[in-house]
């Protein structure tokens, strides 16, 4: 008799863990789904904006600056330099791009970020949804065409209407496509002055919720064709690849990794 009540104790825990199980899977299959019809709205509002922008990108500057960042040294890189680093390195997806208008020479894009998995750093990072910002995007010209007089300049690059808004992106640093994943190193805002907090919150961006990219131009990594790959360009470069072995090297471990 108390071999049945043992066994019938063991089954019914069982089935319990079993239906815990199944509920957790479910959970996150339909965040899962939320997230993914989240990107596909939020890139169909995004393309549009920037399809009906003026490209002011210059293909022969692009060209010109897409070069290794000078202080960079190959020699050291490594997963174990990697993460020694940086306070968190971290797999992301990008969930939303948005403009931050009236920013003054200096273009930048709110990113807002869901954090897959924490390669290093604050494990409590994971499944949380953060803040962080892009090089380029959209701007009103007014903005973007400023000189450092504070005049508007924008008829010597074929825009005279102040109101026009532009697109601009850095050829080594290109925005990642929203949906993209990836792989980099993040810290967690920590204001200057008031003055520049006060700017970040007026945007959004908090101590809370803001993570700044560390080295964006280096240790960068976005998905494509199912393959982790630098996103600067200049890394794949051919007069580059015998440069920059050890960091190839590390690509191809965080592929085996992740």
């Amino acid at each position: 008799m108390k071999k049945l009540i043992w066994g019938m104790l063991i089954l019914s825990l069982g089935l319990l863990t079993s239906c815990g199980l199944n509920q957790n899977l479910t959970n996150q299959q339909a965040e899962q789904q939320k997230r993914s019809e989240l990107i596909k709205k939020n890139r169909k509002v995004w393309n549009k904006r920037i399809k009906s922008a003026k490209d002011v990108n210059d293909p022969n500057y692009d060209k010109e600056i897409l070069k290794i960042p000078s202080g960079y040294d190959d020699s050291t890189m490594s997963l174990q330099r990697l993460k020694d680093g940086n306070q968190n390195v971290i797999v992301g997806q990008v969930l939303n791009l948005q403009s931050e208008f009236g920013r003054k020479v200096v273009t930048e894009t709110k990113g807002t970020v869901y954090v897959q998995n924490v390669i290093s750093g604050d494990k409590s990072l994971k499944g949380r949804t953060i803040k962080t910002e892009f090089s380029g995007g959209l701007a009103k010209s007014e903005d973007y065409f400023r000189s450092l007089d504070g005049d508007f300049v924008g008829s010597q690059f074929g825009v005279p209407n102040p109101k026009t808004i532009v697109y601009s992106s850095i050829s080594t640093k290109p925005i990642p496509k929203i949906g993209s994943k990836f792989i980099a190193g993040i810290k967690l805002y920590s204001p200057d002055n008031k003055t520049q907090q006060a700017t970040y919150k007026k945007y959004g961006l908090t101590t809370k919720n803001f993570y700044v990219l560390e080295n964006p131009e280096v240790i960068f990594w976005i998905k494509k064709d199912n393959e982790y790959k630098i996103n600067n360009p200049a890394f794949y470069l051919p007069e580059n690849r015998s440069k920059v072995r050890n960091i190839l090297k590390l690509t191809n471990k965080l592929n085996e990794q992740n």
